[in-house]
Protein backbone atom coordinates (compact mmCIF):
# COMPACT_ATOMS: atom_id res chain seq x y z
CA UNK A 1 0.00 0.00 0.00
CA UNK A 2 2.80 2.43 0.87
CA UNK A 3 4.67 1.68 -2.37
CA UNK A 4 1.51 2.07 -4.44
CA UNK A 5 0.67 5.45 -2.91
CA UNK A 6 4.21 6.71 -3.37
CA UNK A 7 4.32 5.46 -6.98
CA UNK A 8 1.12 7.34 -7.74
CA UNK A 9 2.20 10.52 -5.97
CA UNK A 10 5.68 10.46 -7.50
CA UNK A 11 4.20 10.97 -10.97
CA UNK A 12 3.51 14.58 -9.95
CA UNK A 13 6.64 16.75 -10.40
CA UNK A 14 5.71 18.96 -7.46
CA UNK A 15 5.62 15.95 -5.14
CA UNK A 16 8.88 14.27 -6.19
CA UNK A 17 11.24 16.39 -4.07
CA UNK A 18 8.82 16.43 -1.16
CA UNK A 19 8.54 12.63 -1.06
CA UNK A 20 12.32 12.27 -0.96
CA UNK A 21 12.73 14.99 1.66
CA UNK A 22 10.24 13.16 3.86
CA UNK A 23 12.18 9.89 3.65
CA UNK A 24 10.41 8.24 0.74
CA UNK A 25 13.56 6.65 -0.66
CA UNK A 26 14.40 5.12 2.72
CA UNK A 27 10.92 3.57 2.76
CA UNK A 28 11.04 2.30 -0.81
CA UNK A 29 14.50 0.76 -1.06
CA UNK A 30 13.79 -2.00 1.53
CA UNK A 31 10.53 -2.78 -0.29
CA UNK A 32 12.50 -3.69 -3.41
CA UNK A 33 13.80 -6.66 -1.38
CA UNK A 34 10.30 -7.99 -0.79
CA UNK A 35 9.55 -11.56 -1.88
CA UNK A 36 6.27 -10.29 -3.30
CA UNK A 37 6.63 -9.40 -6.99
CA UNK A 38 3.86 -6.81 -6.86
CA UNK A 39 5.52 -5.01 -3.98
CA UNK A 40 8.80 -5.03 -5.89
CA UNK A 41 7.03 -3.67 -8.96
CA UNK A 42 5.40 -0.82 -7.07
CA UNK A 43 8.60 0.09 -5.23
CA UNK A 44 10.58 0.08 -8.50
CA UNK A 45 7.84 2.13 -10.17
CA UNK A 46 7.97 4.71 -7.39
CA UNK A 47 11.77 4.94 -7.55
CA UNK A 48 11.63 5.29 -11.34
CA UNK A 49 9.16 8.15 -11.01
CA UNK A 50 11.23 9.84 -8.29
CA UNK A 51 14.40 9.48 -10.34
CA UNK A 52 13.04 11.80 -13.01
CA UNK A 53 13.90 14.70 -10.69
CA UNK A 54 17.67 15.44 -10.90
CA UNK A 55 17.73 16.38 -7.22
CA UNK A 56 16.66 12.88 -6.29
CA UNK A 57 19.03 10.88 -8.46
CA UNK A 58 22.10 10.87 -6.23
CA UNK A 59 19.94 10.15 -3.18
CA UNK A 60 18.44 7.08 -4.85
CA UNK A 61 21.90 5.88 -5.89
CA UNK A 62 23.24 6.18 -2.35
CA UNK A 63 23.16 3.36 0.20
CA UNK A 64 21.57 0.17 -1.12
CA UNK A 65 19.44 1.93 -3.72
CA UNK A 66 21.70 1.33 -6.69
CA UNK A 67 22.52 -2.29 -5.82
CA UNK A 68 18.86 -3.09 -5.21
CA UNK A 69 17.80 -1.61 -8.53
CA UNK A 70 20.41 -3.74 -10.29
CA UNK A 71 19.13 -6.82 -8.45
CA UNK A 72 15.62 -6.05 -9.72
CA UNK A 73 16.88 -6.41 -13.30
CA UNK A 74 17.04 -10.16 -12.69
CA UNK A 75 13.52 -10.48 -11.26
CA UNK A 76 11.38 -12.57 -13.59
CA UNK A 77 8.86 -9.83 -14.23
CA UNK A 78 9.11 -7.51 -17.24
CA UNK A 79 7.29 -4.81 -15.27
CA UNK A 80 9.86 -4.90 -12.47
CA UNK A 81 12.71 -5.00 -14.98
CA UNK A 82 11.28 -2.07 -16.91
CA UNK A 83 10.87 0.19 -13.89
CA UNK A 84 14.32 -0.71 -12.56
CA UNK A 85 15.87 -0.04 -15.96
CA UNK A 86 14.16 3.33 -16.17
CA UNK A 87 15.42 4.32 -12.72
CA UNK A 88 18.96 3.27 -13.66
CA UNK A 89 18.71 5.23 -16.92
CA UNK A 90 17.77 8.34 -14.97
CA UNK A 91 20.37 8.07 -12.22
CA UNK A 92 22.99 6.97 -14.74
CA UNK A 93 23.37 10.47 -16.14
CA UNK A 94 26.05 11.25 -13.54
CA UNK A 95 29.58 10.13 -14.38
CA UNK A 96 30.36 8.69 -10.96
CA UNK A 97 27.07 6.77 -10.92
CA UNK A 98 27.71 5.40 -14.43
CA UNK A 99 30.89 3.81 -13.12
CA UNK A 100 29.16 2.53 -9.99
CA UNK A 101 26.46 0.82 -12.06
CA UNK A 102 29.14 -0.87 -14.15
CA UNK A 103 31.17 -1.85 -11.07
CA UNK A 104 28.03 -3.39 -9.54
CA UNK A 105 27.62 -5.61 -12.64
CA UNK A 106 24.65 -3.69 -14.02
CA UNK A 107 25.67 -3.75 -17.68
CA UNK A 108 25.14 -7.48 -18.30
CA UNK A 109 21.54 -7.62 -17.02
CA UNK A 110 20.63 -4.51 -19.01
CA UNK A 111 21.98 -6.14 -22.17
CA UNK A 112 19.95 -9.30 -21.48
CA UNK A 113 16.80 -7.21 -21.05
CA UNK A 114 17.56 -5.31 -24.25
CA UNK A 115 17.87 -8.65 -26.03
CA UNK A 116 14.96 -10.63 -24.58
CA UNK A 117 12.33 -8.30 -23.08
CA UNK A 118 9.15 -6.91 -24.67
CA UNK A 119 9.56 -3.70 -26.65
CA UNK A 120 8.55 -1.25 -23.91
CA UNK A 121 10.92 -2.88 -21.42
CA UNK A 122 13.80 -3.25 -23.88
CA UNK A 123 13.43 0.45 -24.60
CA UNK A 124 14.15 1.33 -20.96
CA UNK A 125 17.19 -0.96 -20.85
CA UNK A 126 18.60 0.49 -24.05
CA UNK A 127 18.02 4.02 -22.75
CA UNK A 128 20.03 3.05 -19.67
CA UNK A 129 22.82 1.58 -21.81
CA UNK A 130 22.86 4.72 -23.96
CA UNK A 131 23.39 6.85 -20.86
CA UNK A 132 26.01 4.52 -19.40
CA UNK A 133 27.91 4.57 -22.71
CA UNK A 134 28.80 8.24 -22.19
CA UNK A 135 31.86 7.01 -20.34
CA UNK A 136 35.02 5.72 -21.99
CA UNK A 137 35.27 2.46 -20.05
CA UNK A 138 31.54 1.73 -20.07
CA UNK A 139 31.45 2.28 -23.81
CA UNK A 140 34.03 -0.46 -24.27
CA UNK A 141 32.45 -2.74 -21.67
CA UNK A 142 28.99 -2.61 -23.25
CA UNK A 143 30.31 -3.69 -26.64
CA UNK A 144 32.70 -6.23 -25.11
CA UNK A 145 29.76 -7.73 -23.19
CA UNK A 146 27.75 -8.28 -26.36
CA UNK A 147 25.56 -5.18 -26.24
CA UNK A 148 26.00 -4.16 -29.86
CA UNK A 149 23.92 -6.96 -31.41
CA UNK A 150 20.65 -6.47 -29.45
CA UNK A 151 20.89 -2.70 -29.84
CA UNK A 152 21.32 -3.05 -33.61
CA UNK A 153 18.35 -5.40 -33.68
CA UNK A 154 16.27 -2.84 -31.75
CA UNK A 155 17.34 -0.17 -34.23
CA UNK A 156 15.45 -2.09 -36.90
CA UNK A 157 12.23 -2.07 -34.91
CA UNK A 158 9.07 -0.47 -36.27
CA UNK A 159 8.59 1.13 -32.84
CA UNK A 160 9.92 4.65 -33.24
CA UNK A 161 10.66 5.17 -29.54
CA UNK A 162 12.73 2.00 -29.38
CA UNK A 163 14.43 2.88 -32.64
CA UNK A 164 15.27 6.34 -31.30
CA UNK A 165 16.88 5.01 -28.11
CA UNK A 166 18.80 2.41 -30.10
CA UNK A 167 20.11 5.07 -32.50
CA UNK A 168 21.23 7.18 -29.53
CA UNK A 169 22.98 4.18 -27.97
CA UNK A 170 24.73 3.34 -31.24
CA UNK A 171 25.97 6.89 -31.58
CA UNK A 172 27.38 6.80 -28.03
CA UNK A 173 28.98 3.39 -28.59
CA UNK A 174 30.71 4.46 -31.81
CA UNK A 175 33.05 7.03 -30.28
CA UNK A 176 35.87 4.77 -29.10
CA UNK A 177 38.25 3.64 -31.89
CA UNK A 178 38.20 0.05 -30.58
CA UNK A 179 34.41 -0.05 -30.90
CA UNK A 180 34.51 1.33 -34.42
CA UNK A 181 36.22 -1.87 -35.52
CA UNK A 182 33.45 -3.89 -33.87
CA UNK A 183 30.82 -2.01 -35.86
CA UNK A 184 32.51 -2.98 -39.12
CA UNK A 185 32.91 -6.58 -37.94
CA UNK A 186 29.24 -6.88 -36.91
CA UNK A 187 27.13 -8.12 -39.81
CA UNK A 188 24.51 -5.56 -40.81
CA UNK A 189 25.73 -2.78 -38.54
CA UNK A 190 26.72 -0.32 -41.25
CA UNK A 191 23.64 -1.02 -43.39
CA UNK A 192 21.39 -0.56 -40.34
CA UNK A 193 22.98 2.81 -39.58
CA UNK A 194 22.62 3.90 -43.20
CA UNK A 195 18.96 3.00 -43.13
CA UNK A 196 18.47 4.95 -39.90
CA UNK A 197 20.32 7.92 -41.37
CA UNK A 198 17.56 8.13 -44.00
CA UNK A 199 14.80 8.04 -41.40
CA UNK A 200 12.05 10.63 -41.62
CA UNK A 201 12.50 11.14 -37.87
CA UNK A 202 15.12 13.87 -37.56
CA UNK A 203 16.46 12.69 -34.17
CA UNK A 204 16.96 9.13 -35.39
CA UNK A 205 18.58 10.34 -38.60
CA UNK A 206 20.88 12.72 -36.73
CA UNK A 207 22.10 10.08 -34.27
CA UNK A 208 22.70 7.53 -37.02
CA UNK A 209 24.52 10.05 -39.19
CA UNK A 210 26.85 10.90 -36.30
CA UNK A 211 27.47 7.20 -35.64
CA UNK A 212 28.35 6.67 -39.30
CA UNK A 213 30.72 9.64 -39.20
CA UNK A 214 32.38 8.12 -36.12
CA UNK A 215 32.98 4.70 -37.64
Amino acid sequence: EVAERLANEAVKPERQSQIVELGGVELLVPLTESKDIDTQRLAAHALANLSVNPRNQKIIAAGKGLDNLISLLSVKSPYVQGHASKALANIGVYRIIKRKIAAACGIGPLIRIADKAPTDVALEAIAALANLAVDDQNELDIVESGGLTPILYAAGSSDLDLQSQAARALRNLSVNPQNRKRFHQCVGAVSTLRKLANSTDTKVAEQATKALANI
